[in-house]
């Protein structure tokens, strides 16, 4: 084996080398990850919007036409019964939505859970080969 300074030097330099390549790896690793995640979580939000805005619209339809349904072309002995139902429905579709909402936000327990883990992973690694 050399045991020239120069050699020496090419191992110490090499090593580095080694140990910033996989640095980089990992924070590419760790980046592709998070991207995935945020783009779950996008795909997530817009649900939980539209489905927010769907709730509350069918809400203030079923309130107006439970409204309306008392006043307008209803025989006077079926005005209760036709305000009732169209009132019923439409809180339906709105129970269903708010359903619909804390189901979808349920489904996951916390945003970027899969980066999160692999990073406390690569912390206990790092701890443990010290």
């Amino acid at each position: 084996m050399d045991d020239s300074p120069h050699s020496e030097s090419h191992g110490v330099f090499h090593s580095l080398r080694l140990l910033v390549d996989r640095a980089i790896a990992v924070v590419h690793n760790r980046t592709e990850l998070l991207t995935t995640e945020l783009r779950e979580e996008t795909a997530r939000l817009v649900g939980v919007v539209l489905w927010a805005f769907i709730g509350v619209f069918a809400g203030l339809v079923g309130l107006t036409f439970a409204g309306f349904a008392i006043v307008l072309f209803i025989p006077q002995e079926y005005r209760a019964w036709a305000a009732i139902g169209l009132t019923a429905l439409f809180f339906g579709v709105a129970l269903f939505a708010y359903v619909s909402v804390k189901k979808i936000r349920g489904a996951k327990p916390r945003p970027f859970d899969a980066t999160l883990r692999e990073l406390e992973k690569d912390r206990d690694h790092l701890r443990r080969t010290r």
